[in-house]
């Protein structure tokens, strides 16, 4: 069965001294490269936790002033603004331009954290219909966050930009451009609407405690009352891009300034706007105490 190669050593009968050593050779070339390979995706997984809590600061940021301008419009004056209407006042303040890069940059980050979410999934999730679909949603809203940090960039280079509906109108409008896309932006419409629902259950039962590594009372009241502020805000959206593919015209989609005047009702955006300044303030507390997970 085994042919003597040499004293004290033995090879697969029918296997050259040629070939052994060949294959010595590749294995011990394949060892440096497994090693680097692993310290490649350690050094890149290393800038994963950095990078989600500057996106979580930077949407903190967002919603700050999402909400105060809601609020404003509801006791003063001025009209509520979406993403897009809140980083416009910023251009307005002294080093404005400097911090919406800096927003920009944030907004940026998020979206490539939730990449990571959607693909990598670092916090292991289950492989059933409703954690697939959490990371599909983790992916759209890469592509949101990611639109919205160009929006900031241009912004800081003194581009003036259209409202959250324009930016919406666009990408509705090319995905109804595809096969089935009336259907697809339908579907995309139910799925807002029923994250929105997810978050006002998700504020009712107190369930913001997730991945923190703190829990206390403050922080659960801020969550609850930012996520169903938010979850609020996200049923009108929901069915403005709902209608918009019900009757195939990406003009009825609204955005987030839309559903904001549409819940303009009494004191009801009030309400919604300090609740929104609440959901800013969370995404702060996420930023400092949630638990990141790199992806291995």
């Amino acid at each position: 069965m085994f042919a003597s190669a040499g004293r004290g050593s033995r090879i697969p009968h029918g296997a050259s001294g040629t070939t052994l050593v060949s294959n010595t050779r590749r294995g011990v070339m394949n060892a440096p490269l497994g090693a680097a390979g692993r310290r490649a995706t350690n050094e890149v997984a290393s800038w994963v936790p950095p990078l989600a809590r500057l996106g979580y600061a930077a949407k903190g940021v967002v919603y700050l002033i999402i909400g105060y301008l809601a609020f404003r419009a509801a006791t003063a004056a001025g009209s509520p603004e979406g993403a897009t209407g809140a980083l416009s006042s910023l251009a307005d303040e002294t080093g404005g331009q400097l911090l919406l890069l800096l927003v920009a940059l944030g907004l940026l980050a998020h979206a490539a954290w939730r990449v990571v979410q959607g693909v990598l999934d670092p916090e292991h999730h289950e492989h059933d219909a409703k954690h697939m679909a959490l990371r599909a949603f983790y992916l759209l809203s890469a592509v949101i966050y990611g639109s919205l940090a160009w929006t900031a960039f241009q912004l800081s280079r003194g581009r003036s930009q259209g409202g959250d509906g324009s930016g919406q109108q666009l990408w509705i409008a090319k995905l109804m451009d595809l096969p089935a896309g009336r259907w697809l932006v339908m579907a995309a419409g139910l799925g807002v609407i029923a994250y929105g629902l997810h978050q006002l259950v998700k504020a009712w039962k107190a369930d913001v405690r997730s991945h923190m590594t703190r829990d206390d009372q403050w922080i659960v009241a801020l969550g609850r009352l930012g996520i169903g502020a938010r979850g609020l805000v996200l049923l009108p959206v929901g069915w403005f891009v709902f209608n918009a593919g019900r009757h195939y015209n990406a003009q009825a989609a609204g955005g987030t300034d839309q559903a904001l005047q549409m819940l303009d009702r009494g004191g009801l955006l009030a309400v919604v706007g300090i609740g929104l300044v609440a959901y800013g303030l969370h995404q702060f507390a996420k930023a400092a105490w949630r638990r990141i997970e790199r992806p291995t």
